[in-house]
C-alpha cells in the first residue's frame, strides 16, 4: 500500500557524484523557441544518494516513521531559545 508521495531530489554535491556541469537551451516564448533567451539545464551523472526532504509540511509523520533515527536528526540546533523569544519580542 501507498502510504504517502515523497520527493527526492539528485544530491550534485556529494563527493561521489560525477555531475558535469550544466548546458543551455533555448526556452520558448508564446510557443516558439527565442534566440536570446535560454535556460541551464543540469547533466546529472547516475547515482544513488538523492536527497529527500524528512521536514516536509505533509508527511512528516509518515516520512519519520519510515526512516532510521539515525536519519532524523536534527542539522540545526538552538541550545537557547529564549535569546530567540527576547530578538523576536523586540
Amino acid at each position: 500500500d501507498i502510504i504517502c508521495a515523497v520527493n527526492t531530489q539528485h544530491n550534485c554535491t556529494d563527493s561521489d557524484s560525477r555531475c558535469i556541469g550544466v548546458t543551455l537551451h533555448p526556452t520558448r516564448q508564446e510557443r516558439t523557441f527565442t534566440e536570446h533567451r535560454t535556460k541551464q539545464i543540469a547533466q546529472h551523472a547516475e547515482t544513488p544518494h538523492f536527497l529527500l526532504n524528512i521536514y516536509s509540511i505533509h508527511n512528516y509523520e509518515q516520512i519519520a516513521k519510515a526512516l532510521p533515527s539515525s536519519l532524523r536528526r536534527a542539522e540545526a540546533v538552538i541550545p537557547d531559545t529564549a535569546v530567540l523569544e527576547v530578538r523576536k519580542a523586540a
